[in-house]
């Protein structure tokens, strides 16, 4: 009885500040002197109740500067992305970031330095030991007396199939070849984890069997063939704690040991307000990239193998076709004459579209 006192008077508490407007800026800016190019993304930071997720900055004036006097401005491609292309960039130079968003606050960075990034040596991949699924790995070296801070980004791309080829689609009634390639679609995301490592503590500067990505057995992503392009880059000590103070901050919370959540501020300052936090880091220098391909048929069967959601199909008399809307067809039944169609109750059974892919083939793609 006691025990069911305590527990009937447990309410949930909403700490105020999880709904607050908040009006921080959140930048992340990278200058490549790999193909002379920079970008930066900017956004606002939401408050937790907000289910809106990234807000992007746009309108802004942007603008890189080198320690010579030389300046490139930056042009907004889409919301809240800024770049520039055909930059003279040199690592014998240093840069830095300025900003004006459309309600007049400036924003700026110390004078950074590029940083040489190493080749990748290569890109793996093998099944784990409890064979639930494949890990993918990255393996480096750089110079002793480099730089020994590493980043990993990467993005992946995927083909699959719906799990029937529609050879008909109904329209107004009438039952049509199908012309388009419903079957056979691509998905491309990129990777969303903070991927950092240091070699500090170690005699060589090397990374061997760097944990990139884990996929299960039976994911749609290697049921037929999939790709990644993993990007490299190289980190100055500055840039390496930031992303490490953040990667702790916001993916190891939960725990009765784990950082309690703190404010991770980068290397950008309000020049309108010295208390202003600003979220977010600015950085450069060189870059090498790697992707490879991954065939189901190169992957053990026991982890390859897609099963295929449920898929029931039913049938539509010809004389009924004009009571459905349009829809796609898997075939006919009824020799020699056709009596009617069978289709599949999910449309993602028949459309690949439906399960978040897109019909064009990538350019790459082998």
């Amino acid at each position: 009885m006691l025990s069911l006192a305590i527990a009937s008077c447990i309410e949930p508490y909403n700490p105020p500040a999880i709904s607050e407007t908040v009006d921080l800026l959140v930048v992340d800016g990278f200058i490549n002197i790999s193909d002379n190019s920079a970008k930066v993304n900017l956004s606002k930071a939401t408050p937790i109740a907000n289910d809106d997720g990234h807000v992007p900055e746009p309108n802004a004036t942007v603008r890189i500067e080198d320690d010579n006097g030389g300046i490139y401005s930056l042009i907004e491609e889409a919301d809240g992305t800024y770049t520039s292309v055909n930059m003279d960039l040199s690592l014998s130079k240093k840069y830095r970031l300025t900003i004006v968003r459309g309600n007049g606050k400036e924003y700026f960075t110390d004078f950074v330095e590029l940083k040489q990034t190493p080749p990748i040596d290569s890109i793996s991949w093998a099944p784990t030991l409890r064979r639930d699924g494949i890990n993918i790995y990255a393996n480096t070296h750089g110079e002793n007396n480099n730089g020994r801070y590493y980043q990993w980004r990467f993005v992946e791309t995927w083909e699959y199939t719906s799990k029937y080829f529609p050879g008909y689609e109904l329209h107004n009634g009438v039952p049509l070849p199908n012309t388009v390639n419903v079957y056979q679609c691509w998905t491309t995301r990129p990777s969303s984890e903070i991927l950092i490592a240091s070699t500090t503590q170690l005699n060589e500067n090397a990374i061997r069997n760097f944990p990139l990505i884990f996929i299960p057995k039976g994911a749609q992503k290697i049921s037929r063939r999939y790709s990644i392009i993993v990007e490299q880059r190289s980190l100055t000590k500055e840039a390496y704690d930031f992303w490490n103070e953040l990667k702790k901050t916001t993916e190891n919370l939960g725990g009765l040991f784990d950082p309690l959540p703190s404010k991770v501020i980068g290397n950008l300052r309000s020049k309108n307000d010295s208390e202003e936090p600003v979220l977010g880091y600015f950085s450069g220098g060189s870059t090498t990239q790697q992707r490879i391909f991954i065939r189901a048929a190169d992957l053990p069967e026991d982890i390859w193998l897609y099963p295929f959601q449920a898929c029931p199909v039913d049938s539509i008399p010809v004389a009924q076709l004009s009571n459905y809307p349009n829809m796609f067809l898997i075939g006919t039944y009824g020799s020699p004459v056709v009596l009617g169609y069978i289709y599949a109750s999910e449309t993602n059974c028949m459309d690949c579209r439906d399960l978040g892919g897109d019909l064009k083939k990538p350019d790459f793609w082998e």
